[in-house]
């Protein structure tokens, strides 16, 4: 049996298809009266704009066609060496700058040397400031491991050699004095610390009234019925431990048009998959009636 703990009064989670793999350990957050809504305000993105763009990273040459499906202008400069890229996602604004071959090597055979995560954030920062991709209201919510390589043998259970190559300096920000979930925004960084990639899907938004929401149970209830704001079950887990549970807003991934910014509910905790535990989280829509 799966209980529901709400302050001072227990109460039993309605019967449910996942009943038998959540578990629940957290306290339900405190409910406001009301939360702001907000609306996304709207971008145009044309080819000149994504020259513009490039230009800021150094780069130069003619976007390709936009991809129908998720928006994505893509500009390669094969003029440097190794080649570098930017895309811009008309359906967000987002930007992503790679060089890929350095942020993603088909084979590492040493340790690249990486900055301190203090030296990170240095680095990150002063490009932000370069290439004029820094927000006003964003802020450093961690550093550490970007891509990760394995060299593995055939018959071993641990890897004969491990190498992080990259490390990510990661952004986020709140709306309403609540997390944003979604959003990205990180600076990745190579060997020497060479700044190898950017991600950027950053909304600008505009306050758009006010609603109120469910109550932290009746969320609950949807997570174990996998009625989750992203196509995700939990169905690949043999148990999940929901240890903590908080109210933010969602944003969309940068190749998915997005209107209205919503409330949530953030569910997270451990969750096992073959004996071995891995963090988890999932999201559940808020707002009364959404």
């Amino acid at each position: 049996m799966v209980w529901v703990r709400l302050p001072g009064s227990p109460l039993p989670a309605r019967a449910g298809a996942g009943e038998e793999k959540y578990s629940l350990t957290a306290e339900f957050p405190e409910v406001r009266g009301s939360y702001t809504l907000y609306r996304v305000v709207p971008v145009i993105v044309t080819e000149e704009r994504v020259r513009e763009v490039a230009e800021r990273f150094g780069l130069a040459g003619e976007p390709g066609a936009m991809n129908k499906k998720t928006g994505e202008f893509l500009l390669i400069d094969a003029s440097k060496d190794p080649e570098e890229q930017v895309s811009v996602y008309a359906h967000s604004g987002g930007v992503a700058y790679h060089i890929p071959d350095l942020e993603l090597p088909t084979e590492v055979t040493r340790q690249p040397d990486l900055p301190t995560d203090a030296e990170a954030e240095k680095i990150a920062l002063a490009f932000l400031e370069k290439t004029s991709m820094q927000s006003p209201d964003a802020r450093v919510v961690g550093v550490g491991m970007g891509q990760k390589q394995e060299d593995w043998k055939a018959g071993e259970s641990e890897p004969e050699a491990s190498y992080d190559v990259t490390k990510a300096v990661r952004f986020g920000r709140s709306l309403d004095g609540l997390p944003v979930y979604g959003d990205e925004f990180a600076v990745i960084l190579g060997d020497g610390g060479e700044v190898v990639g950017l991600v950027k899907t950053w909304r600008e938004v505009t306050p758009y009234g006010n609603v109120s929401l469910r109550s932290p149970g009746e969320a609950y209830e949807d997570l174990l019925a996998a009625r989750t704001v992203r196509p995700h079950g939990g169905g690949e887990y043999d148990q999940i431990t929901i240890e903590n549970v908080a109210i933010g807003y969602w944003m969309e991934p940068g190749g998915v048009v997005q209107d209205l910014v919503r409330p949530v509910y953030a569910f997270s905790g451990t969750a096992v998959r073959g004996g071995a535990p891995e963090p988890y989280i999932e999201y559940v829509f808020a707002d009364a009636g959404g």
